[in-house]
């Protein structure tokens, strides 16, 4: 007979001890790792509680009042900003019957035109504001009032290059607007909406600082310079055979036809021309009553005089990516 069952009790109770404490172990060693990993987050929310206290944006009492001081003078940024941009926050004009706008479209063409005469700029044969699309084909009336609105922008834009007179526009190109395509436009999240327009033209330096410069005078249109490639007509610099320089012989050679009685001759009954005063030498001191004479004023020689005339006669092209910006109403 064996032992455990002779002592089946404390055999028993051995057994119970054991898984007992088998099972005390294995939570003791659980509880264990709980609390390192309690411990350790308590000490990583303590370390960014410690951070937020020191950061600018710490929920106190002082710093809140700080934060809504600075919300209220940006709030107050943008408003003003949003009054000075209000002149141009344009409603888009209702749209109107595609024969109406055709002849609204003739109507500005022609005024147009008649500036570049008057300026003496010449125009492409083909001229007709960007709308050229639309003498082959009828415009969709849902797209005349928002073509309408931008038809006013060009035209305004085209009477202040007029103005500066450029020698020659060379091209005005539109991108088509979404409306023209059959589709809607969405002015969700958007505080602008853009109408490009391009051109280029051939022109004096003067001309384009002058067109430049009127941009921002209009009162109703902002127009932004998205782009702007500015080249020599000329793409090599000037030389010598550019300009017809005359030799010394030739300059010194006396113009009879300018002057035929020139050359120092008189005439019977005529005193004698007199004698050009003659300057004294360095350091020597004029003759009491005697006038010095004026030495002459220094003057640009021929060769200065025929490079100013080529490099001031050099013209430009153009290219020229304008915007016309059209506000939008912010939502109530």
């Amino acid at each position: 007979m064996s032992w455990i069952q002779e002592n089946r009790f404390a055999a028993g109770l051995g057994g119970i001890t054991a898984v007992a404490a088998v099972g005390l172990i294995a939570w003791g060693v659980s509880a264990g790792k709980k609390y390192n990993q309690a411990k350790d987050d308590f000490a990583a929310s303590a370390g960014a509680v410690a951070a937020m206290e020191g950061g600018p944006l710490y929920p106190s009492e002082e710093n809140r009042q700080e934060k809504e001081k600075t919300v209220e003078e940006y709030e107050k940024s943008v408003q003003d900003l949003q009054a000075l941009f209000k002149p141009f926050a344009n409603p888009t004009p209702p749209n109107i019957e595609p024969d109406a706008f055709t002849e609204s479209l003739a109507t500005a063409k022609e005024a147009v035109a008649k500036a570049f005469a008057d300026a003496g700029t010449e125009i492409p044969p083909e001229f007709f504001l960007g709308y050229e699309t639309f003498t082959a084909s009828p415009v969709r009336k849902e797209a005349t009032g928002i073509l309408s609105y931008q038809m006013e922008a060009i035209g305004e834009l085209l009477t202040k290059l007029a103005a500066a007179a450029p020698v020659k526009l060379i091209n005005l190109h539109r991108p088509p607007l979404e409306e023209e395509e059959g589709k809607t436009f969405d002015p969700k999240g958007r505080t602008y909406r853009a109408l490009p327009v391009e051109l280029s033209f051939n022109g004096t330096e003067t001309s384009l600082r002058k067109f430049l410069s009127s941009l921002d005078d209009s009162g109703k249109f902002y127009f932004v310079v998205r782009s702007m490639r500015v080249m020599n007509e000329k793409p090599k610099a000037p030389t010598a055979a550019d300009g017809n320089f005359k030799t010394e012989e030739e300059e010194a050679a006396p113009d009879a036809a300018a002057d035929p009685f020139g050359g120092g001759f008189v005439l019977p009954g005529e005193d004698e021309a007199p004698a050009a005063p003659v300057a004294p030498a360095e350091g020597e001191v004029p003759a009491e009553g005697e006038v010095p004479a004026e030495e002459p004023a220094a003057e640009a020689t021929s060769e200065e005089k025929i490079l100013q005339d080529v490099l001031g006669a050099e013209k430009i092209n153009v290219f020229l990516r304008i915007d016309v910006l059209q506000f939008i109403e912010p939502a109530a």
